[in-house]
């Protein structure tokens, strides 16, 4: 193995470890380790499919930590798991066959959106449980939707499946999380296997990601316990890498290097 090697994989492994702190302490991992991706060149539709693995371990470790302890109720996860997971295989379907530039382009516009959504703190919010989950029609219609952009490009749905599970569902915060963690293991599972089917997984960097985020998650989760809220540098170096990813998506910063280059 040439230093090269050593220090790319290093480099990616270190990612991997600061997204797994970034996602215990404010969530957001899979838009920073897209836009990491991104913004070292890797083309979009390649670094989308390399963004699953990581994204894979962390919620099976999410889904078996939530269920061994009593969390995670399968029975009543199912309603919103199957129309999620038909949903993620139809939008992974459409990402494998967009042209590389449509794809840039689609994800550069996702990360604007997700730009602003993480600017925009959201406010605290007690969640009262009730018996009803809502009208079950329009949950196989909203969880599909959800997992059609889940199965398309993953970045930020997280906070999409809380808010909709809690608030449409009327899911308790802790399970919907458990219910959320289950949905994206589950659906990650044959989005993945479109990806790979398509060759659109670069593997030494999804792997060194991958150890990297369990690593990262394992080693903060006891600060994350006593911490009494989110670090504001954490938020600073996810804006940072998502408005850096934004910027070499739509070749703005190829722009900007050239033009000081030519200084």
């Amino acid at each position: 193995m040439t230093i090269q090697l050593v220090l790319e994989y290093g480099f990616y492994l270190l990612a991997g470890i600061l997204a797994g702190v970034i996602n215990t302490l404010a969530g957001g991992a899979s838009v920073f380790t897209l836009s990491i991706l991104l913004f070292f060149g890797m083309p979009a539709g390649i670094a989308n499919g390399t963004n699953r693995l990581g994204i894979l371990f962390q919620n099976f470790a999410g889904t078996i930590t939530f269920y061994r302890n009593g969390l995670l109720d399968l029975k009543a996860s199912m309603p919103f798991v199957i129309p999620s997971l038909i949903g993620a295989v139809t939008g992974a379907l459409i990402a494998v066959d967009l042209d590389a530039k449509t794809m840039e382009h689609m994800v550069g516009t996702l990360m604007i959106f997700m730009l602003f959504t993480i600017l925009k703190k959201p406010k605290s919010k007690v969640i009262r449980p009730q018996q009803s989950r809502g009208n079950k029609i329009l949950n196989m219609i909203v969880f599909f939707v959800i997992g059609l952009y889940g199965g398309f490009v993953q970045a930020g749905i997280g906070l999409v499946l809380i808010v909709a599970l809690t608030q449409m569902a009327h899911f308790s915060l802790i399970r919907g999380n458990a219910i959320k963690m289950i949905i994206i293991f589950l659906y990650t599972v044959p989005v993945m296997g479109i990806f790979i089917y398509k060759g659109q997984i670069e593997w030494m960097p999804a792997i060194w990601l991958a150890v990297g985020q369990v690593l990262g998650t394992h080693l903060t989760s006891k600060f994350a316990v006593k911490s009494s809220g989110e670090s504001p540098w954490i938020r600073m170096v996810l804006v940072a890498m998502v408005v850096l990813s934004i910027l070499k998506t739509f070749g703005i910063f190829e722009m900007g290097m050239d033009y000081l280059s030519g200084l």
